[in-house]
């Protein structure tokens, strides 16, 4: 008897590096001589950015820089000032080499981050950072994908899969010249400000991608140095570029990343000598990372009516991007006031990030952790600076097995509610990838033993006692027959019994 084994290559997600590099921050900072002194440290923050990254040979190098910020009060104590210091890094990682087309996402957060005065015009800096490193590609594995023989039965499952096929990347500069509102005073000085580039919509075509977008500027000022006076502007600034994706099908799914690499704003006069125009220089780059689904039978087990087959199996894990969805959600906060007193709130500024991701019977929980930062002037008007975290869950009906989520604050409003307290509402643009993932046995090789050909049945039929949950699968190779023959003698609708029965089993 003859029996044709046909194997294939399917398509696989392969993880060439998936590690972070841990990067320490000390450094002396001096004021320069235009800042005034020191009088408090109010917040200090470490924001690591990765400005590029190229692969060569066995080695990666990601290049940024490290931007350390410092909120200070001045030697009145009533005008917060800024002062800011860059600076570069290098991470380099050990990869697979030889890679066709990787998939490749560097990010990098803080770990912690300490700044203590030792004198007045002089800053002393402690902290940590990581580099995150995720390198993936499309692989293979070879299994078995059909048996023909008279005599060969198999059992199949149906394997859909997505994997990454390449990627591209773009930076471009957003550059505009923006004015306060016309009821807003002048600016003096800038105290901080948010930049969030957020995806509006991605269009393939032929070889490019074509994103939508609007960024998000947010900027607190100071509009007047003597009193500590503060104003908040908002702009939102449209922007849409053409990426060039050599080779891409319009089939395929692209996940878009926007990530901000350098940030430049400078408060400029008008026309009459005011401060009242931002000009604004954003660079963003721009990732595109390709995947591409397919969907192919795979033979999960088999045996012969006629003789001893011998199968080597294998674990095959798949994943499914079935969708990359883009919402907005709203966290909503009420926490007590300091007790010491605030008189007036001057900003209000959160930062969130995913902590865990669940998918359970269809339905996605995303756990995060939001930190809530306040600036606020007491009665007298020395100002304060308070932080804390408060948690949240977002619950979503996405019909997948597990998640990778990203998220960013658009904006923070807050009202007073009275009984000192305050109510903050965060805008975030939350983007969830959703997966389909599956782990199958699946049959890579086949030996079929036709010298050792079953004994020849003498009956037609055989009884066989069946317990509760038993397959009918694994009874009809028990008993060298066909699983369909067993079904239909004995009129049943499904492949796992649901309770203790007799089976008439047809034999070969």
């Amino acid at each position: 008897m003859d029996y044709k084994v046909i194997n294939k290559a399917i398509a696989v997600t392969e993880t060439l590096y998936d590690g972070f590099d841990e990067r320490p921050v000390d450094c002396d900072f001096v004021l320069p001589d235009y800042y005034p002194d020191i009088a408090a440290v109010l917040k200090c923050t470490l924001k690591p950015v990765v400005q590029s990254k190229q692969l060569s040979g066995d080695r990666l190098i990601a290049d940024g820089t490290v931007l350390i910020q410092v909120l200070y009060l001045d030697e009145a104590r009533r005008c917060v000032r800024s002062c800011e210091i860059a600076k570069p890094f290098t991470s380099s990682f050990s990869v697979k080499p030889d890679a066709q087309n990787p998939v490749i996402r560097v990010t990098a957060k803080t770990d912690y981050v300490n700044c203590r005065a030792v004198s007045p015009r002089r800053l002393d800096v402690h902290g940590a950072f990581t580099v995150k490193l995720k390198m993936t590609a499309e692989g293979v594995e070879e299994v078995v994908t059909s048996i023909g023989g008279d005599t060969m039965i198999t059992r199949k499952n149906v394997v859909t899969y997505s994997v990454p096929v390449m990627s591209a990347e773009k930076g471009f500069t957003i550059s505009e010249v923006l004015e306060l509102g016309t009821n807003q005073p002048a600016a003096e000085a800038l105290i901080r400000g948010d930049c969030v580039p957020v995806l509006g919509d991605c269009k393939l075509m032929a070889n490019k991608a074509i994103i939508k977008g609007e960024l998000q500027l947010c900027n607190l000022y100071v509009s007047d140095v003597t009193t500590g006076d503060t104003q908040k502007t908002r702009h939102e600034i449209p922007f849409s570029q053409i990426i060039d994706i050599e080779g891409m099908d319009e089939e395929w799914q692209c996940d878009v990343h926007l990530d901000v690499i350098s940030s430049d704003i400078q408060i400029s006069s008008n026309q009459n000598g005011e401060g009242r125009l931002l000009e604004v220089n954003i660079k963003i780059m721009a990732t595109v990372h390709c995947y591409r689904t397919g969907m192919t039978e795979i033979v999960s087990d088999a045996y012969s009516t006629a003789c001893p087959v011998r199968l080597e199996m294998k674990r095959l894990n798949t994943s499914h991007l079935t969708a990359i969805q883009r919402d907005n959600a709203t966290v909503r906060e009420t926490f007590d006031l300091p007790s010491e007193g605030v008189n007036n709130i001057i900003d209000i500024w959160c930062e969130a990030a995913p902590i865990s991701e669940s998918c359970e019977n269809g339905a996605t929980r995303i756990t995060g952790r939001m930190m809530i930062y306040m600036l606020a002037k007491d009665d007298s008007g020395i100002v304060s600076f308070y932080e804390r975290p408060a948690d949240f869950n977002l619950d979503y009906d996405d019909d997948c097995t597990s998640v990778s989520s990203d998220m960013a604050v658009e904006r923070v409003d807050y009202s007073l509610t009275g009984a000192g307290q305050v109510e903050i509402r965060a805008q975030m643009n939350i983007i969830r990838r959703c997966f389909s993932d599956d782990s199958i046995t699946a049959v890579s090789s086949v030996m079929v033993d036709e010298n050792a050909a079953f004994p020849s049945e003498k009956a037609a039929l055989k009884i066989y006692f069946a317990n509760s949950g038993e397959s009918v699968w694994e009874v009809a190779k028990a008993c060298h027959t066909s699983m369909d023959a067993v079904m239909e003698e004995n009129s049943l609708g499904g492949d796992v019994l649901t309770k203790d029965t007799m089976l008439l089993v047809p034999l070969c």
